[in-house]
């Protein structure tokens, strides 16, 4: 186990990479409410393909100081981010559990929700994306591609083959997934939601650090983020009513 979190990465990459890539982040956002992107976007006929760009934007630039850094130090070894095969089998197993886990958690959070009327501060349901593309045919595909293909595939590498993997070669195992699923919840911008982004974020590292692999994590990301699309496509489309499952 110690072995496969002897990433080669120093806490010095980390805080230069992060710095970098949320700094041209914040650059960009910046530059986009200073043009008024955002209206422009809006008012747009082609608004899913402005989106696009725009995610596409954001992960290019949270990806680009990350593999420069790799390809300049480190000859972008792949195994570095911890892409080791695991048995198919396995991966099941794995995502199953997991997902069990974290239905099992977020049941019983919210029935003491329910039968306290305690409302716990950062424990709300994610902030809904679908509307922001629209909900024509070319506008869902997009969507879809982004929220179940890319973004799991690129966060995973991201937070758990870089950051949980030397977070947890430079401070334990224990430690160093509390504070990537940490990381993890913050970036997602979700004040309202970050305890259950948080959870997910524990949950997703568990799974790398018994598969000694990302891939069940990229497994698990995809299949959360394809339930997550499907309910929200169910409800944009008013098959399911929200307050049916608030």
């Amino acid at each position: 186990m110690k072995k496969y979190f002897q990433a080669p990465w120093s806490t010095k990459d980390i805080i230069i990479t992060i710095i970098i890539a949320f700094g041209l982040l914040g650059i960009s956002l910046l530059a986009m409410d200073a043009y008024n992107v955002k209206e422009s976007i809006e008012g747009s006929e082609h608004k899913s393909l402005y989106l696009l760009l725009i995610f596409v934007l954001q992960w290019v630039l949270i990806a680009v100081p990350l593999l420069v850094l790799t390809w300049v130090k480190y000859n972008l070894n792949f195994k570095n981010f911890g892409i080791n095969k695991v048995s198919f089998w396995n991966v099941i197993k794995l995502v199953f559990l997991g997902y069990l886990l974290f239905l099992g958690i977020t049941f019983i959070i919210n029935l003491i929700i329910l039968y306290t009327d305690f409302r716990i501060p950062g424990y709300q349901i994610q902030e809904r994306v679908l509307p922001l593309f629209g909900d024509n045919l070319v506008s869902l595909i997009i969507s879809g591609v982004l929220i179940v293909i890319v973004a799991p595939i690129i966060e995973e590498v991201f937070f758990r083959g870089f950051l949980l993997r030397t977070l947890s070669n430079k401070m334990g195992i224990f430690y160093g997934s509390i504070f990537a699923a940490l990381i993890f919840a913050l970036l997602h911008l979700q004040p309202n939601s970050i305890i259950p982004i948080f959870i997910l974020g524990l949950i997703i590292n568990s799974l790398v650090i018994k598969s000694k692999s990302i891939i069940p994590a990229i497994v698990f990301h995809v299949f959360n983020n394809a339930v997550a699309f499907t309910i929200e496509l169910l409800i944009l489309k008013e098959v399911v009513k929200i307050e049916e499952i608030v």
